[in-house]
Formats: C-alpha cells, sequence, structure tokens
C-alpha cells in the first residue's frame, strides 16, 4: 500500500478509505498507536503474524525499550471494520493520540504493509526530517539501493565519506 490522500473527519470521527487501499486492508482490520502521534491500521495477515513475533518473544525480552512499546501498542488496538460507505470509524482514544479532530482532514499514508493516519499538524512537524540528507542516510543503513544497483549490473555506491559533515 502505497500513497497520499487526504480526508476529513466527519463529525462523528470517520473517515473514508481510499479506494486504492480497501482491498489490501480486507473486512477487518486494526487501528493502534504508532510512533509520532500517528494511528496505524494494519491487515489483519500482517497484525497477527506481529503478534505472534511478539507473543514468542523471551521473557527477559520485557525489558527491551522496543518489546515494551510493541506490547504497548497492541495493547492500545481496536479491531475494526469498514461501513457500509467505506468509512472508517476512528475510536476517540486514538483520535486524541493523534490529535485528530472532527472536520479536520486527515492525511492518510499508504506504508507498505500499513495505512497511517496523521493530523495536518503531526505531519508537518514529522515531515521537517525528511531531509535530503536524512534520506541517504536511512537509504545507506538499510542498504536501499544496491540490491536494486547489483541487479542491473551496477557497482554498490562508494561508501565515502567525502563532502558530508560526519560530526
Amino acid at each position: 500500500m502505497w500513497g497520499r490522500f487526504e480526508h476529513s473527519l466527519d463529525d462523528k470521527g470517520r473517515v473514508i478509505v481510499p479506494q486504492k487501499f480497501r482491498d489490501r486492508l480486507g473486512e477487518e482490520f486494526v487501528l493502534t498507536i504508532g510512533p509520532g502521534n500517528h494511528i496505524r491500521v494494519y491487515p489483519m495477515p500482517v497484525w497477527e503474524a506481529m503478534e505472534e513475533q511478539l507473543a514468542s518473544a523471551d521473557l527477559m525480552d520485557e525489558t527491551n525499550e522496543d518489546t515494551v512499546f510493541l506490547q504497548r501498542m497492541f495493547g492500545s488496538c481496536e479491531f475494526a471494520s469498514p461501513d457500509q460507505q467505506n468509512r472508517l470509524s476512528i475510536p476517540r482514544h486514538l483520535r486524541e493520540w493523534a490529535n485528530l479532530r472532527e472536520g479536520e482532514t486527515a492525511i492518510i499514508l499508504g506504508s507498505g504493509t500499513r495505512l497511517e493516519l496523521w493530523s495536518r499538524p503531526n505531519w508537518e512537524e514529522y515531515s521537517k526530517l525528511f531531509t535530503e540528507r536524512n534520506a541517504a542516510e536511512a537509504a545507506k543503513r538499510r542498504q536501499l539501493g544496491s540490491a536494486a544497483a547489483s541487479a542491473h549490473g551496477q557497482p554498490p555506491a562508494a561508501d565515502s565519506d567525502e563532502g558530508r559533515d560526519t560530526t
């Protein structure tokens, strides 16, 4: 699921699920909190796979910050289905988490295996992180592009700090 849409929340806290995402979400999906104060919407198969991974975690993992965050994310979830008009009813506690208000625009992003729902102010604040430098560093950490380059017979990008501020 990829793409960006904007739809207003109605007076009951509902937002239209864009046509592009309806089939991938299915008839039942999960809403939960996400970092940066947004709402994540997972199709059930994706959610169930995540749940299985978390459930199989070692008891010692409960002191791990990532595990604790994921447990809070699971604990804040709501199971949902679209209504007849393909609207998604967002529970109040999730709207409050994401700063989404009735009558205001929600930013709906397809983020691969999930959707993200953002309030415009939260999205604008988070978007300040999207700089060319941050994108290049993230791509390098994820080795993004190196597999595609090698698949096309090109050598991977040089691992050089030349021209980059490394302080």
